[in-house]
C-alpha cells in the first residue's frame, strides 16, 4: 500500500514538474524571439491573435495557455511546437545568447542581495553582466535585466 501512495504522488509531482518546464521552455522561446526580431509584446500579441496582457502573462508565466491560444503562438511566429518548446534542440544553442530575466533576493551581512537567475539552469549568477553561466555554460543576453524585479516580475 506504502509502495502504490509514493508511486502516485512521484507521479504527481512529475506531472507538475512536466508542467512547469513546459511553461519555462514557452517563456523563454518568447523571449528569445521577441528579442531577435525586436517586437514588444504588444506587437507579437498581434501576430498571435491574443491580448497583449495574456501574451505578457504567458511570458512571464503568469498564466497557461490554452491548446488555441498556444496554436495561435505557433501560427504567428511559423514555428512548430517541438521548436517553441525546445525539444530537439541542438547543443549548439548555448551559445546563443538567452535573455537573463530573473533575479533572487538574499538577506546578507550588508541587507538585501539580489543576485540574477540563469534562464537555461536556474543556477544563480555570482554576478551581473557575465558573458556565460558558469554552472551550465549558457550564453546570456542582459538586454531586458534593468526591468526586472525580484522573482522574474518586470517593472514596466
Amino acid at each position: 500500500m506504502e509502495n502504490n501512495i509514493s508511486d502516485t504522488l512521484r507521479a504527481s509531482y512529475d506531472r507538475k514538474r512536466g508542467f512547469l518546464m513546459f511553461l519555462d521552455d514557452l517563456s523563454i522561446s518568447l523571449i528569445r524571439l521577441c528579442d531577435a526580431e525586436d517586437l514588444s509584446y504588444e506587437r507579437a500579441s498581434e501576430r498571435c491573435k491574443c491580448s497583449s496582457k495574456h501574451f505578457a502573462n504567458i511570458v512571464h508565466r503568469n498564466t497557461h495557455p490554452t491548446l488555441k491560444i498556444f496554436e495561435q503562438i505557433c501560427h504567428g511566429f511559423q514555428k512548430t511546437p517541438n521548436l517553441l518548446l525546445r525539444i530537439g534542440t541542438d547543443e549548439l544553442e548555448y551559445r546563443l545568447p538567452m535573455p537573463v530575466v530573473e533575479v533572487r533576493e538574499y538577506s546578507a551581512m550588508s541587507g538585501r542581495v539580489r543576485l540574477p537567475v540563469c534562464p537555461q539552469c536556474r543556477h544563480t549568477l555570482g554576478r551581473e553582466a557575465v558573458a556565460f553561466c558558469s554552472e551550465c555554460g549558457q550564453c546570456l543576453s542582459w538586454k531586458q535585466f534593468k526591468r526586472i524585479a525580484v522573482g522574474g516580475r518586470f517593472l514596466c
